[in-house]
């Protein structure tokens, strides 16, 4: 794929970067997909509220509204024991049901995921499965929020059951997918080294500190960054911590080039700065390569089963709709 330098004008920039964007329009087009997509409730549910779906629990809400006088009728476990006292006059606590459950996606564009050598870059896969999960879980009555990060830092959505807020999500995966594009893709001779920034660690913390008890957390990622692998690392721990309080499911987006190598033949590769030969003729460096990638997927699944949570194997090259449609049920 052709990429423009920020030498060259808007227009060839816009043109050499296609592909690489996925524009809002393309992101709420995919509604439309969303709608064959089946959410599965795999895990147990850590709320007593009534929702929309069916639960192994019943209950009247677990969120406070107001106290009021006690009536005949209300119940007596609710009662307010403090008001009671000070006023002389019993007071009972009301609690307002929670009829929809929060979604938190967090889709992870940081550098790494700029990449891709069949049909979508990872940041586009990415962009495009947070949107097919936001839209179906808007569509089912849930609220929906989102943590993007981004090539340098991150945002933040809180759920809501607002179409102002998904849209606002959906926008800002377009700007973190062309903040990304542009970023990664000025002259080579002018490029300054990249300095580590805002990590996936980072942003599953983050998402500790936005996702309630209960909510469902999907972690969309490539997982790339140097020190994901680390037992004790702050991926490790945030997922451990994610998993405990709320319902994780972690989605992992690869390339079929990062999974084995292609045909036998000499390819020119760069990283932007230098430019070498890599030669897949040597059937042991094929199967050390596609070794390597399988360890480095098992030690993931691992990490994501000890977070009690659901992994997915999700490729840049794959019918996303199809693909996701399949994992969720």
């Amino acid at each position: 794929m052709a990429i423009a330098s920020r030498t060259g004008n808007a227009t060839e920039a816009e043109a050499g970067l296609r592909g690489a964007i996925p524009t809002l329009h393309e992101l709420i087009a995919l509604r439309s997909g969303a709608r064959h997509l089946e959410w599965l409730l795999h895990q147990r549910v850590r709320t007593a509220g009534a929702g929309s779906r069916q639960s192994r629990f019943r209950g009247r809400g677990i969120d406070f509204a107001e106290v009021r006088v006690y009536e005949p009728g209300d119940d007596v476990r609710h009662i307010d024991w403090r008001v009671t006292a000070r006023t002389g006059q019993p007071h009972t606590k009301l609690f307002q049901e929670e009829r929809e459950r929060p979604i938190l996606v967090l889709a992870d564009l940081g550098p790494s995921s700029f990449f891709g050598t069949r049909r979508r870059m990872k940041s586009v896969a990415i962009s495009e499965l947070a949107a097919l999960l936001l839209w179906r879980a808007y569509d089912h009555g849930d609220r929906v929020g989102a943590l993007v990060r981004d090539v340098d830092d991150h945002q933040a959505f809180r759920p809501r059951h607002s179409r102002t807020t998904l849209l606002r999500i959906l926008r800002q995966l377009e700007l973190a997918c062309s903040d990304l594009a542009r970023s990664l893709s000025a002259d080579i001779p002018s490029r300054p080294e990249r300095q580590p920034g805002f990590s996936l660690g980072d942003a599953l913390e983050q998402a500790r500190r936005v996702a309630r008890p209960g909510s469902r957390v999907l972690v969309l990622s490539d997982f790339a960054d140097r020190d994901v692998l680390k037992e004790d690392g702050v991926v490790a721990r945030n997922l451990l911590q994610l998993g405990r309080h709320c319902d994780l499911e972690v989605l992992h987006v690869t390339d079929p080039f990062e999974r084995e190598l292609p045909p036998a033949a000499l390819y020119p590769v760069s990283d932007g700065r230098e430019r070498r030969l890599l030669d897949t003729f040597p059937a042991t460096s094929r199967a050390a390569w596609q070794q390597r990638h399988q360890a480095r997927t098992e030690q993931i699944i691992a990490m994501v089963r000890r977070a009690r949570g659901r992994f997915g194997s999700f490729g840049t090259e794959d019918d996303l709709v199809a693909r996701l449609g399949n994992w969720l049920r």
